[in-house]
């Protein structure tokens, strides 16, 4: 079986709102950030987040560029 490293780990630390905090490799962050269009965000992106990043980092980092959730959607295929 073909394993890849850690693309996507949610880690077991509960929050105060009772949601499980997720994480994703910085990398990961950057291959999404060039592979949804946004590619002049990449430098910033592996500069100032760190490895691995919270989502809700992730989350703060696109509002941050005024990049929605909606449009990330838009992006990938979907509709919100």
């Amino acid at each position: 079986m073909h394993h890849h490293p850690a693309r996507l780990r949610y880690s077991a630390v509960p929050r105060k709102d009772s949601v499980m905090a997720g994480q994703v490799s910085r990398q990961y962050v950057i291959d999404w950030l060039r592979r949804l269009g946004f590619p002049q965000l990449v430098d910033e992106a592996s500069r100032d987040l760190p490895d691995p990043v919270d989502l809700e980092q992730v989350y703060e980092f696109g509002h941050r560029h005024h990049i929605s959730l909606d449009e990330l959607i838009s992006r990938m295929g979907g509709s919100p």
